[in-house]
């Protein structure tokens, strides 16, 4: 049986001048229809599909809508760019309007102050994907890829109000100073502790912790020196403590990868991936701790001062 498939798809975006953003409707598949779909604080998209012929109509559709979200989202992308530069929402209003959206929607990842947990420390006014106010707007409307922070769904102006808030949380300086020298502070990491043994750094070490090749953007001295002497303070949801017990008695302890009704898998202590059927199990414990000890012994005083202002200085370009 010969298929021949001859709808050939086009789409056309039409953008307009307002500073308002929107994402492209999707017309139906074998037949003709214009279609545009507004959303609060979005800029109009029209997209406009020719007639075409579908046969493989479920996996076409889907193929043709993937299309039609991805041209919208790359003008959305130029739009952001060209139009927006400037915060028109500064006011003291604006900024605790902002804070208000800001602990409803990124306080759980970057903490309640600001200064980081799950996502990065923001109180240092300089930011890896992008400083300016249009940057801003941006990553907090669409995400960042491969990052794991997803964009939140706001009109303009409640978006322009986070950043306000966000650039007071600023203390000006960029970077912030740490007592401590990160030349000590690096041979201390590679000789004292083990770190490396389960953190890596630049594609060296160990898997079971977080890798700390970008600490510095991601968390704040005072949550890096936290993290070191009382680990089980703030646990990342990536890296969350199971100890499994089985039928016969063996205990298998790591951190927690995925869970459902049936099994629960694990990367276990020696870095090996392990996966449980539920019914083979006879206790599944999860503890509010960390697998890393507090390190508290090996690191005190000025060591300690030195290991957090080399942590803090791994930040990439």
């Amino acid at each position: 049986m010969r298929l021949q498939l001859r709808a050939l798809h086009s789409v056309t975006v039409t953008v307009s001048t307002v500073p308002d953003y929107t994402a492209a409707g999707a017309s139906g598949f074998g037949l003709r229809a214009e279609r545009s779909v507004t959303l609060d604080g979005m800029f109009p998209v029209e997209s406009t599909r020719r007639q075409g012929f579908l046969p493989a109509a479920l996996l076409l559709a889907s193929s043709l809508l993937w299309a039609d979200g991805l041209a919208a989202q790359n003008v959305l992308s130029k739009a952001l760019q060209d139009r927006v530069q400037e915060n028109p929402h500064t006011t003291e209003a604006d900024v605790e309007a902002g804070a208000k959206v800001f602990r409803r929607s990124c306080s759980l990842c970057h903490g309640a102050d600001g200064t980081g947990g799950d996502g990065p420390d923001l109180t240092r006014g300089v930011f890896r994907h992008g400083s300016s106010d249009a940057a801003l707007f941006r990553n907090i409307l669409t995400g960042i890829p491969n990052s794991g922070m997803g964009g939140i769904y706001q009109p303009d102006k409640s978006i322009w109000q986070v950043v306000s808030y966000v650039r007071s949380l600023s203390r000006g300086g960029g970077e912030e100073e740490v007592p401590g020298d990160p030349r000590r502070g690096r041979l201390l990491y590679m000789s004292r502790g083990s770190c490396s043994d389960c953190h890596r750094l630049d594609g060296s070490g160990g898997r079971i912790g977080p890798d700390l090749s970008d600490l510095g953007w991601r968390r704040a001295p005072a949550h890096i020196r936290a993290s070191i002497t009382d680990p089980a303070e703030s646990v990342a949801a990536d890296y969350r403590t199971v100890e499994v017990r089985t039928n016969d008695g063996g205990v298998v302890r790591g951190v927690l990868r995925n869970e459902d009704r049936y099994s629960i898998q694990l990367f276990d202590e020696f870095e090996n991936l392990r996966s449980f059927r539920k019914t083979d199990l006879a206790v599944i414990d999860k503890p509010e701790e960390s697998l890393m000890p507090p390190l508290s012994s090996f690191f005190r005083g000025r060591d300690l001062d030195d290991l957090v202002a080399y942590l803090y200085s791994l930040r990439p370009e």
